[in-house]
């Protein structure tokens, strides 16, 4: 029973959200942390009547680094991989440069459960989250200041004229797409220091996990104080000064995602949005820093121009 579900979150994966062609081979690069899910999802994909081949690399100890074997040299050499690992492997050179250069696809996966695999992967899935992000793309197209507030305490204003909206919409199709899976957000580089006020973490950080009553206080576009549980932590984990540039805001609008503890799947639930901090080339931005972290907060008002945005589908 648990092979067949695999098999049907495969074939949605592979058909749908990469597009995956006849003769084409689906390379799943999986670090030790989840290298039997891994095997497990290449063998779904064979059962779908995909072709897929398994790389095994290293685990890191910060998002953003690359790992022992994951490498340009692997990477170009097939038309589309995902990336199934314990921590973010999207922020890294080797990821940007082979979708760039190389023209691979790729969809990265990181914190990925079996439960988020058969869940979020259900046949039509993948036209339902790709419309409702390009639909609520159209609403936010062109924007220039974004205010919300969230049912914690958060208060935040920040600018985002001229900036190019970023849809990730889970169709990789074309040479060179990226993103994550699960998707559905629409995201910015804000205008570098533009943001100001104060986010109260109430759901998820990457790299700590769950987090509540997490404040988080943001001046001239980057965090400026943290304080409450874990407070330490997380100004441990943005260790430096560029660490701390609050680079990506997005909005989760994926029907079938959760607020959890898994940033990757958190960032994508209706209801919510969230900040990254540090490297933002990904998304336009010209901060380099040694890794991209995600607050994933509950908002309650969503003003974009003056104007509410509803968040529920």
């Amino acid at each position: 029973m648990q092979a067949s579900r695999f098999a049907i979150a495969m074939e949605a994966i592979c058909r749908d959200h990469m597009g995956q062609r006849p003769g084409e081979t689906l390379l799943v690069v999986a670090d030790r942390s989840r290298a039997g899910l891994a095997a497990a999802m290449a063998r779904g994909a064979e059962a779908a009547g995909f072709d897929c081949s398994l790389a095994l690399v290293d685990e890191v100890l910060r998002a953003g680094q690359a790992p022992r074997g994951y490498s340009e040299e692997l990477l170009r050499m097939v038309p589309a991989a995902l990336l199934v690992t314990g921590r973010s492997l999207s922020h890294t050179e080797v990821r940007r440069r082979v979708c760039r250069v190389h023209g691979t696809r790729i969809a990265s996966l990181p914190g990925l459960t079996e439960d988020m695999l058969v869940r979020l992967f259900a046949p039509g899935s993948a036209d339902t989250v790709a419309g409702r992000t390009t639909e609520l793309a159209r609403q936010v197209d062109g924007a220039s200041s974004v205010r919300l507030e969230g049912p914690a305490g958060t208060e935040l204003e920040l600018s985002v004229q001229g900036r190019k909206l970023y849809l990730d919409t889970g169709l990789y199709h074309a040479p060179g797409n990226f993103g994550n899976l699960p998707a559905g957000e629409v995201a910015w580089s804000p205008l570098p220091g533009s943001a100001r006020g104060r986010i109260v973490a109430d759901v998820a950080f990457a790299g700590l996990g769950a987090v509540k009553d997490m404040e988080l206080i943001i001046r001239g576009g980057r965090l400026a104080e943290a304080r409450g549980p874990r407070s330490d932590e997380l100004l441990e984990l943005l260790c430096d000064q560029p660490e701390r540039v609050l680079g990506e805001f997005g909005i989760g609008c994926n029907g079938l995602a959760r607020p959890c503890a898994i940033t990757l799947e958190a960032e994508k639930a209706v209801g919510t949005v969230h900040f990254g901090f540090g490297d933002n080339r990904s998304f336009g931005g010209d901060n380099t820093a040694s890794g991209h972290w995600d607050c994933v907060v509950r908002c309650s008002r969503l003003e974009i121009d003056n104007r509410v945005v509803e968040l529920a589908p």
